[in-house]
């Protein structure tokens, strides 16, 4: 009787494994880290894999039921990833949980200042400032006692833009894919490097 409450959907964990897979593999291009000055760090990589884990999340708020439950599942694993990435680089596990805390603070903080940029009446303006101050720009990190990266240059405050310019064709391309081909664990990002 009580094997169903211990017994997981072997379907949904792998679609959720195959999404937060593609968001991790997006977030790793080697173009965000050569050409468009984002810190290849373990900050500027997190960084980048709370965007793209905003732009699905994003993309299913106000879908069914099934994707929101999806989203939640992919939500879940990122901080599992999360929290297994910080044990692996030693930080002890009393500090484990407060490095956490401030890794959710960090995305849901990212994920309300895109959402505000995108509806803004002059977006890409707006998620231009936004990339350029928590990603190309940010000095905080979250997995060590020191300072991630230098203040962003004005060459950064460029890139900023053309990084905008993708997250904006990213929010377009997934608003027209399939929501049916989503929820069967397949994402359709565009070439980074497009962009640049």
């Amino acid at each position: 009787m009580l094997r169903r409450f211990f017994k997981t959907n072997k379907t949904n964990e792998t679609i959720t494994q195959r999404l937060y897979a593609q968001i991790v593999a997006q977030a790793r291009q080697r173009a965000f880290y050569s050409d468009f000055d984002v810190p290849d760090s373990l900050d500027g990589r997190f960084n980048m894999i709370v965007l793209h884990n905003f732009l699905l999340f994003n993309r299913l708020q106000s879908s069914n039921a099934a994707a929101q439950a999806l989203s939640q599942e992919v939500f879940d694993l990122f901080r599992l990833d999360m929290d297994h990435c910080l044990r692996e680089l030693g930080v002890g596990d009393t500090t484990v949980p407060k490095r956490m805390k401030k890794m959710m603070q960090v995305f849901y903080g990212r994920s309300d200042g895109y959402r505000s940029a995108l509806g803004a009446e002059d977006k890409l303006s707006e998620l231009t400032d936004a990339l350029f101050r928590n990603i190309l720009s940010y000095n905080e990190s979250l997995f060590t006692a020191e300072s991630a990266t230098q203040p962003g240059s004005s060459t950064s405050a460029g890139r900023a833009g053309a990084l905008a310019a993708y997250v904006v064709a990213c929010v377009d391309g997934l608003n027209t894919q399939d929501e049916a081909a989503i929820l069967a664990g397949s994402l359709s990002f565009p070439d980074p490097a497009a962009y640049i």
